[in-house]
């Protein structure tokens, strides 16, 4: 009988390993596609996303979607970094995920580490769609000190979109999965205690 308490624990121990790690390397993954994504994206049309960005700035600027009205260097990299923050911001959000899949894989089942790791993931993740609003607000302002005085513009923008909202929830539920494994953390060794 206790044999097969082992087997059967090492089965699932094994199991566990397997779909750990595959979970976090296609996390891991998925991080790495997102950021090379958006990088060759702006590196095979970044001219088109410029145009993208400056569009709707030029509602509040006519002068932005002039043919003559050029950015300057600065004001590009600006842009293109600025943009890249909430990719850079979701990747990490996934590293921290799939180093929790990983944690998973090695049995480190309930830890305190692996709460700090979730719960930080969850606030990423709930500062991302606020974090776009500042970033077009960003844009607007790097836009604009190309602009000649008197033209220039202030865009503030601190709306949530639907995906922003579907990113606050996804943060909501990760924050409430990491509270729920120190909760039961504290639980299991306070029980040890009386045992």
């Amino acid at each position: 009988m206790q044999s097969n308490r082992r087997e059967t624990q090492q089965r699932s121990l094994s199991r566990l390993s397997v779909v750990g790690k595959s979970t976090s390397l296609l996390i891991w993954g998925l991080a790495l596609c997102w950021l090379l994504g958006d990088a060759y994206l702006w590196l095979s049309q970044g001219r088109e996303m410029l145009h993208a960005i400056r569009v709707p700035l030029s509602e509040s600027q006519p002068l932005l979607a002039s043919a003559d009205f050029a950015l300057s260097r600065a004001t590009e990299v600006a842009l293109v970094v600025l943009d890249m923050l909430p990719t850079l911001l979701t990747s990490v959000v996934w590293l921290l995920t799939g180093l929790f899949f990983w944690r998973l894989a090695r049995n480190e089942l309930w830890t305190a580490r692996n709460f700090r790791l979730l719960w930080r993931a969850g606030l990423l993740n709930l500062i991302g769609p606020f974090l776009n609003s500042l970033i077009w607000t960003a844009q607007g302002l790097a836009v604009s000190r190309d602009l000649p005085p008197g033209e220039r513009i202030f865009v503030f923008s601190l709306g949530l979109s639907t995906g922003g909202v579907y990113e606050v929830v996804v943060g909501i539920v990760l924050c409430a999965f990491a509270w729920m494994i120190r909760e039961s953390t504290r639980l299991y060794e306070e029980n040890a205690l009386y045992i």
